[in-house]
């Protein structure tokens, strides 16, 4: 006969009992995976898995307001797609991101290329950074927590609208043929 350990534990120190059908599994912890309902941990960003460059620790999930700072990034990234797309109507913005020698660039800061669609400079991240820098001189707070969020969406939203534009066109092509 099994003795149940845990009888004996605190409520908070007491493994969770396994759902039924299921096998409790050490190798999977509730901190390591995120829930089943297509939500992050609190104060994680939902848009892609790990913290971009330079992502401060409180910007990269550990931050005392998560929800001001989860409203500021996907604010920030809201705006940033809005603004990196109505930036496709100028000229100089549409412009392709061109190396030393004048072939264009496989990568910039939050794009890598992607088959045979060029860079453009809108996108690459200009408004975001410059967000998280003035973030940094706030004071600690929930101000501070949603400006850093606003930063983070902001400096993401270029390469995600780069990812989306060049996935649609690929769906373009194959529905015409070409």
């Amino acid at each position: 006969m099994s003795t149940n350990v845990s009888r004996n534990l605190p409520a908070a120190v007491a493994p969770a009992p396994a759902k039924l059908g299921t096998t409790a599994d050490s190798s999977t912890s509730a901190n390591a995976t995120s829930p089943g309902d297509g939500l992050t941990k609190l104060g994680q960003s939902s848009f892609q898995t790990a913290p971009a460059r330079g992502a401060t620790t409180q910007a990269a999930g550990h931050t005392a307001h998560p929800l001001a700072s989860r409203f500021g990034e996907t604010l920030g990234m809201g705006l940033g797609l809005i603004v990196t797309e109505a930036l496709s109507a100028s000229k100089s913005w549409n412009a392709p991101v061109l190396d030393a020698s004048g072939h264009p660039v496989q990568s910039v800061p939050g794009a890598e290329r992607q088959g045979d669609h060029d860079i453009l400079k809108r996108h690459q991240e200009v408004v975001g950074p410059k967000v998280s820098a003035l973030a940094e001189k706030l004071p600690e707070g929930a101000l501070k927590d949603f400006v850093q969020g606003l930063g983070q969406g902001a400096t993401n939203a270029p390469g995600t609208a780069y990812r989306l534009e060049a996935a649609w066109s690929d769906v373009e092509k194959e529905l015409r043929g070409l």
